[in-house]
């Protein structure tokens, strides 16, 4: 992996990919834009290209592309390989086929893919008469659901493991597993973590009972989890139960149905979202193919970097009750974040998709996904019923809401139709608040306070000075006597910065000094040394007129400053009467002028 992360790190364009997140604009080295780790008004983050890294003045990130996704998406080094080994459209070299090499992994599948056949087998003998009922309920059929190998599990408790143990599974594989549990008296027997060698299939019983199972695959189709829907009338168990996980299954990687739905999504080039078990088969069924669900959680970021292989188009088409509502938004943004293109469904009568489709049929729920909406229009209905727009208060927070999804739009031109599209449905007229809208959306902000702060104004002569001494190595003791000889930087906010580098180390390296300028006391002055100037193009290379105009510009400011100081003593001396002070101000003023005049 190290060889591939290194020739592929090489490979990635660093402020393409990190410009998916951050509005990036050329400046200094590079390109500088707002620090997607921290909230801020005015851009301290710069990537660097040529280097192939990033840093913050403001909150003093840094790292290279992995780190980036690794801090961003709080995800492992592995997972942000792959997240960028994906962008680039690189396959991740992988062992041909893990689980052959892993005997724990060999033995999981094959327990699995055992436990598929004993419900299914269930489903269908004497024992499953209560669970096929019920799929008749439904209007599923079992010859309809026989394809997904739905099945079930019986209620005595101990069906699976006398299965097992009758299959010479080891009954420490099957609570690995998740599909046995220990029960009270044995594990009070046990140590927390019980010894395999020590464990009998006695001490076990089923996880999953009277429950209908959904047998969850990998890519592959491969059976590695299961989730079980209760068919008891009581409240004492969950509605639904899966899976704990193991090393075939992390619950938050792993979306239903996408074995069978990959090639529907990448042929008809997007997918279906939906929340459950149910309403999955029933869309699948229908004759919608492209569909997928979650397994009994939120969508995750790792759910959604297999399905972006297959089609970055989506249509998601959740419950319309508030977890519903409130799951869909949850989506939109991860989908975004992932660079997804998406519309939203929402059916008449607030009815899921399994209700609907069974009360209007097939083509009628076909019409509705030809109908969608924009993703955004959906948030902005959602936002006019959640706040008050007759207020302005209201507007701001409605704006406020919305404001990260529009954040999380790539392309720029999209992002500032969405924003001018989010002015024009809530109402916003006020001319203030709608450019700090346009503003935001620009420069990707998350949210509106008031008036951006922009800080003080800094000579160009600073900014000169500065990149002198961070460039021209040699030149450096030169540098910093000069400006300490005669005060040039005295009195400006560019001070510290200059004192903290002129304090850095021998033999400080371009990075190093970059770090310590974001030490210094006004971190956001750091920027002037890379950004760019206020066309918003790249600097040319310092020349030596440059650094003369620039030491000609600074001393005129502190000859300036030093005549305004002996006029405001000259004012006081005369106010005071104190002639013999005047007298003494007025020649030094003279002798100011004619230095000035040379």
């Amino acid at each position: 992996m190290s060889a591939f992360s290194d020739n592929l790190k090489q490979r990635a364009d660093l402020a393409q990919l990190i410009g998916e997140v951050v509005a990036l604009r050329p400046g200094g080295n590079g390109f500088i834009g707002l620090c997607p780790f921290h909230s801020e008004k005015s851009p301290s983050f710069h990537v660097h290209t040529a280097k192939r890294f990033y840093y913050c003045f403001g909150c003093h990130a840094h790292g290279d592309v992995y780190r980036f996704f690794m801090e961003l998406r709080k995800v492992s080094f592995p997972e942000a390989v792959e997240m960028v080994a994906e962008r680039l459209g690189v396959e991740v070299p992988r062992a041909a086929d893990a689980a052959a090499n892993d005997p724990l992994r060999r033995e999981l599948l094959r327990i699995h893919a055992a436990a598929r056949d004993y419900f299914t087998d269930a489903l269908s003998g004497r024992v499953g008469a209560a669970a096929r009922a019920y799929l008749e309920s439904r209007e599923l059929p079992p010859a309809a659901v026989s394809p997904f190998h739905v099945g079930y599990a019986p209620e005595s408790g101990r069906g699976l493991a006398q299965f097992l143990e009758a299959q010479k599974f080891a009954p420490a594989l099957a609570l690995r597993a998740g599909l046995c549990q220990m029960r009270r008296e044995s594990a009070g027997r046990q140590a927390a973590e019980p010894d395999p060698g020590s464990l009998h299939w006695s001490d076990l019983y089923d996880r999953f009972r009277h429950r209908l199972i959904f047998p969850i695959h990998d890519e592959r189709g491969q059976t590695i989890a299961f989730g079980g829907r209760s068919l008891a009338n009581d409240d004492k168990s969950p509605k639904y139960l899966n899976s704990p996980e193991h090393p075939l299954y992390t619950k938050g990687k792993v979306l239903y149905n996408l074995d069978r739905a990959r090639e529907a999504v990448r042929n008809l080039d997007h997918s279906i979202l939906v929340e459950g078990y149910f309403d999955c088969l029933r869309v699948f069924l229908a004759g919608f193919q492209n569909v997928v669900a979650s397994c009994g959680t939120a969508l995750t970021s790792a759910q959604i970097v297999p399905l972006g292989r297959l089609s970055k188009n989506a249509v998601v088409n959740f419950d319309p009750d508030t977890a519903g509502a409130a799951a869909a938004e949850r989506s939109i943004g991860l989908l975004l974040e992932e660079g997804f293109k998406m519309r939203v469904v929402v059916l008449e009568g607030g009815l899921d998709p399994d209700l609907f489709i069974r009360r209007q049929g097939a083509a009628a729920y076909g019409a509705a996904l030809r109908s969608s909406r924009s993703f955004f229009d959906y948030l902005a209905e959602r936002a006019r019923g959640q706040f008050d727009l007759r207020r302005g208060e209201g507007k701001l927070q409605a704006v406020n809401h919305l404001l990260p999804f529009i954040s999380h739009i790539h392309e720029p031109i999209l992002r500032q139709s969405a924003a001018e599209n989010l002015a024009a449905q809530l109402g916003i007229d006020q001319p203030l608040l709608t450019r700090q809208l346009l503003a935001a959306a620009r420069q990707r902000q998350s949210r509106l306070s008031g008036e951006a702060v922009k800080p003080p104004e800094t000579l160009y002569a600073e900014r000169v000075l500065l990149r002198a001494w961070m460039e021209w190595e040699p030149r450096r003791a030169e540098i910093a006597a000069q400006v300490a000889e005669e005060g040039l930087l005295q009195g400006l906010a560019s001070e510290a910065m200059f004192a903290a580098l002129a304090s850095a180390p021998a033999g400080s390296d371009w990075q190093q000094l970059t770090e310590r300028l974001g030490e210094a006391e006004r971190p956001w002055l750091a920027q002037i040394v890379l950004s760019a100037d206020a066309r918003g193009v790249h600097d040319p290379p310092l020349s030596e007129g440059d650094w003369a105009a620039a030491l000609a510009s600074l001393r005129a400011r502190r000859q300036a400053a030093q005549r305004r100081g002996l006029q405001e003593r000259i004012r006081e001396a005369a106010a005071n009467g104190d002639r013999q002070s005047l007298a003494t101000l007025l020649r030094e003023k003279t002798a100011a002028d004619l230095e000035a005049r040379k």
